[in-house]
């Protein structure tokens, strides 16, 4: 804490006024590169579908790759055993929305074809699935975006 209020040129006690502990200013910037990668309310404007939205997703973590370098694969490494619990909770609150978002999409979209999704494939579970995909894809650094985007595209219309 100290190292990051000189860096910013403010008192420690300002820092502590924001945020009483290093692991809640952690977590807060991580929320924020978070929503620095995926432009959070901004991909709704721009998308008309769920492939399109996946598509920016994948777009603002490739354009963010060289400012935030190995964010993806080290950012929990930040957290100490005890702070991780935090942390992976503010984790889970960003990636609620981006699932929300993704539902919103599903919800929303009429030229997805009628009947794919039943009681046992309900549209959250499908959302569920497509997000592990995508996190899966970002942490392994995976080159299969295009056969993800077409995979999603295949089964929805």
């Amino acid at each position: 804490m100290r190292t990051v209020a000189s860096e910013c040129g403010i008192a420690l006690g300002s820092l502590y006024n924001y945020f009483s502990s290093k692991s809640e200013l952690l977590s807060a910037t991580i929320e924020a590169v978070w929503k620095d990668i995926f432009q959070m309310g901004k991909t709704l404007e721009k998308c008309e579908n769920i492939v399109e939205y996946l598509n920016l997703l994948f777009e603002g973590v490739e354009n963010s790759r060289s400012r935030y370098p190995k964010f993806f694969s080290m950012h929990a490494l930040g957290f100490t055993a005890g702070e991780r619990q935090e942390g992976k909770k503010a984790m889970e609150v960003y990636f609620l929305r981006l699932k929300n978002q993704m539902a919103h999409f599903l919800e929303n979209d009429e030229k997805i074809r009628q009947g794919i999704f039943t009681e046992n494939l309900t549209a959250e579970i499908f959302t569920d699935y497509i997000f592990t995909l995508f996190l899966s894809i970002l942490l392994e650094k995976q080159n299969e975006k295009e056969s993800f985007l077409e995979f999603v595209k295949n089964y929805l219309y």
